[in-house]
Order: structure tokens, then C-alpha cells, then sequence
């Protein structure tokens, strides 16, 4: 039998439980799919976060700590992704190719049950920023109407709005918070004392990427809510590193990105719209699959997708991806990342170096960035991957944003490298 041969067997064997031959394989127990992908779970401590840095496929001499920007995925996702590639290019029919259907639900179906809503409320689209400006174009809005932005969200959830805004005669009012808040009352008061009468939207980041400040959601939400003004969410630096439930933050949308956190294919985003606004927001655009007639055919939130064609691969390999969150189990990693960060901030600080992030867990999360000297912030990223081997940004000074991949020792390492470079 060929090598080519061989992998076609596999690939509509029984046994390919990782891409799933039926949806129904893939509900497995926690202890079943730690095993599956190669982790003991009655491995503790460092040891057991060395068997989930085996999962990753980067060499010690390269280490990736900009999750921030862009995390590797699972070994186990891009497997995934290239033998469901390679099925597709074997066998490009419609009869071939109807199994992904089920694959595609049963991603979102996955999805949906971590983030504590319904599948229906889920898109799954190619990434933050497409999800943003379908709000962003989506919603309905009147000559006049405010919408108040936090001036350190990403540009497609800030600067997409100015360019609505001038179509539309809106009104923009951008929040500046304090760069060391002392309490999370404090950011809360920031955005609330700016709401209006005129006020229609407030559209926030969860964690900025630009200071690793955290926002207090649900009390924004909450006050936002009393005002009957619709919240939108970039949950770029949150997904797949912070245990959300949506439900509970009573958000009205919520954007992400698998090729961040959550360390899963490419060109794969999330945009979660809780039910009673999906009707109010209009689709991006209209592709087959839609229907024929002003109604579509697509349930819920899956009209946002109506995309064309997309990466069936990829959208598959997002049920891998999720399936490994729920192995390691989403409460876990949360802990894993806030202990990293606070670990590595600990390390900057003893070296006397400024941190733009605060301290606090409260007010910050997984993004770390530590002050630069005006203009150096990418001289010193850069020497610290060619000298140190580490991954960052110059991102609000240097940026560093450990994930459930790196050990202690990277860690160590950073540090090590930021003394050598900057004391």
C-alpha cells in the first residue's frame, strides 16, 4: 500500500476520532480526550504543563510569547486541518464533502456550551476584526446617535467606527482611562459619566492590548444596560485564556479570534450575539447558502456567515481545538495564564523595569507590557528573539503575552533577556 493510500485509509477510517467521522465520536469524557491527545491527566503541576507544551510543535530556540498577536496551534489542530485538506483536494464532491456540515455544528456546538450560550447565537466567521464591522455595519442607527468607544480598542472596533460615523452623521466619543487605575470602580466610573441621553452603543475591549488593562464587563454592561445602550465586546485577548460565560456578563456581542488564546486554526473568528438582537443587525453580505428571498433559511446567528466559499478544513479543525480546551478544561488554563503573567510581571519588576500593565490581577490579565525607552521598543523585541529566543512585540513599550504552552523556564529566560537588554 502507498504512503498516499495509507493516509486516504485513515482518513475515512473509524479511528479518526480527531476530525471527527460522525460528530457523536467526538463526545468523549475529559479524562478520554486528555488521554487522546497525549496527557496524563494525573500529571501535576510543572509536569503536567510540560505535557501540554509537548502539544505545540515550536523548538526551544524560537519560543512564541505574543499571544497577544498570534499563537501556533495545537500539533493536534494542524494535523487536522491538512489531512481534512488533503480529503477535500481527494475528493471534492458534494457527497464527499457533506460530512462537514456536521463537523462545522459540531464546532459550534462546542464553542456555544464553553461560553455558556446557545449554538444558535453563535457565528463562526474568519476573525475579530470581520466580526466587529458586522456590528459595526449591522446595527441600526440614527443622524445623531453617540457611541462611545474606549481609545485603546483594536482599530476595527475604533477607528471602523469613525469611517461609519462619517458616513452617517453619528457622534463618536472616545474614553480615555486612567493609565494606572487603582480599582476597577475607577474604569467603570470613566465610561458612565460620559453615557448620554444620545447615547446608543458603548463598544469596548475586554483586555487592551495596548496597556494588558482589563475592563470590568459585567458592571459595564450592567450600567450600560439600565441606559438602554447596546455593549459590544472584543474578546480577542479573552478567548481561550479567560473561563467566559457570556450569559452571565449579559454582553450583546462578542468577537474573538481562534488564532490567538485559543490556539486554533487560522481565519477562524467568533462573533456571539445573544438571541434577541440578532434580528435587529443586518447580515455583512449574501452568499449561496442564504436562501431565495429576503428571509434566510440560516438559523440565528449563522446568517452572519454567509460568506461564500470558506476553509471547511479549518472550520473542522475549531472542534479540535475545542475539544482540547475542554481536556485541559477552561478554568484550569484561566489560572495557568494569570499565574504566568503575574509570575513574569513579578520578574520584570524585581529587575526595577516600568510596567504599563498593573500589578494587579483585578485590572489585568495576560497581556504584559513593560515601559521602552522612546523608539526601542522594537530594537529590544527584536534582540530579545535573536539573542533569547523569545517571542514579543513593541507593542505599548515591549510586550510579552505568556500562554498555556510556555514553562517557567521561558519565563526565566524573558526575564534574563529584558536584564541583559534593558538594566
Amino acid at each position: 500500500m502507498t504512503a498516499k493510500n495509507s493516509r486516504r485509509q485513515f482518513l475515512h477510517s473509524s479511528s479518526a476520532v480527531l476530525f471527527g467521522a460522525a460528530a457523536a465520536t467526538l463526545q468523549t469524557s475529559q479524562a478520554q480526550n486528555a488521554k487522546r491527545i497525549g496527557i496524563d491527566s494525573n500529571a501535576t503541576g510543572e509536569e503536567y504543563w510540560r505535557l501540554v507544551r509537548e502539544q505545540f510543535s515550536f523548538p526551544e530556540d524560537r519560543v512564541p510569547m505574543n499571544a497577544a498577536n498570534l499563537c501556533p496551534a495545537f500539533r493536534a489542530v494542524t494535523e487536522n486541518v491538512d489531512l481534512l485538506t488533503e480529503d477535500i483536494d481527494l475528493d471534492c464532491s458534494f457527497n464527499n464533502r457533506a460530512k462537514f456540515g456536521d463537523l462545522r455544528e459540531n464546532a459550534r456546538t462546542l464553542v456555544a456550551n464553553q461560553l455558556n450560550v446557545s449554538a444558535d447565537e453563535v457565528a463562526l466567521v474568519r476573525n475579530t476584526s470581520e466580526a466587529n464591522n458586522i456590528i459595526n455595519n449591522g446595527l441600526k442607527l440614527e443622524a445623531g446617535d453617540e457611541i462611545i468607544l474606549w481609545d485603546q480598542n483594536h482599530p476595527t472596533n475604533n477607528l471602523a467606527w469613525d469611517v461609519r460615523a462619517a458616513r452617517f452623521d453619528l457622534q463618536i466619543k472616545r474614553i480615555t482611562t486612567p493609565a494606572k487605575p487603582s480599582s476597577p470602580g475607577e474604569l467603570v466610573d470613566a465610561f458612565t459619566s460620559q453615557f448620554s441621553s444620545r447615547t446608543k452603543v458603548l463598544t469596548l475591549t475586554h483586555v487592551s492590548n495596548l496597556s494588558g488593562i482589563k475592563l470590568p464587563i459585567a458592571e459595564l454592561v450592567a450600567a450600560a444596560h439600565a441606559r438602554g445602550i447596546y455593549v459590544h465586546v472584543d474578546g480577542a485577548q479573552v478567548w481561550g485564556a479567560m473561563n467566559l460565560n457570556l450569559t452571565a456578563l449579559d454582553v450583546d456581542s462578542f468577537s474573538a479570534s481562534a488564532h490567538k488564546w485559543y490556539m486554533g486554526p487560522k481565519e477562524v473568528g467568533l462573533l456571539y450575539v445573544k438571541g434577541n438582537n440578532i434580528d435587529r443587525i443586518w447580515p455583512p453580505g449574501i452568499a449561496p447558502g442564504w436562501g431565495n428571498s429576503v428571509e434566510t433559511t440560516l438559523v440565528g446567528a449563522r446568517k452572519f456567515e454567509s460568506l461564500g466559499q470558506r476553509d471547511d478544513a479549518t472550520l473542522a479543525a475549531l472542534g479540535t481545538a475545542a475539544e482540547i480546551h475542554n481536556s485541559i478544561g477552561p478554568d484550569r488554563i484561566e489560572r495557568r495564564v494569570v499565574y504566568l503573567a503575574q509570575r513574569l510581571k513579578a520578574g520584570i519588576s524585581d529587575l526595577g523595569l516600568q510596567q504599563v500593565t498593573p500589578g494587579d490581577p483585578n485590572l489585568s490579565f495576560g497581556v504584559c507590557i513593560t515601559q521602552a525607552p522612546a523608539g526601542q521598543g522594537g530594537v529590544i523585541s527584536n534582540r530579545l528573539y535573536e539573542e533569547f529566543g523569545i517571542t514579543g512585540a513593541a507593542t505599548g513599550g515591549l510586550r510579552l503575552s505568556p500562554t498555556i504552552y510556555n514553562t517557567e523556564e521561558h519565563l526565566d529566560r524573558a526575564v534574563a533577556g529584558l536584564k541583559a537588554l534593558m538594566t
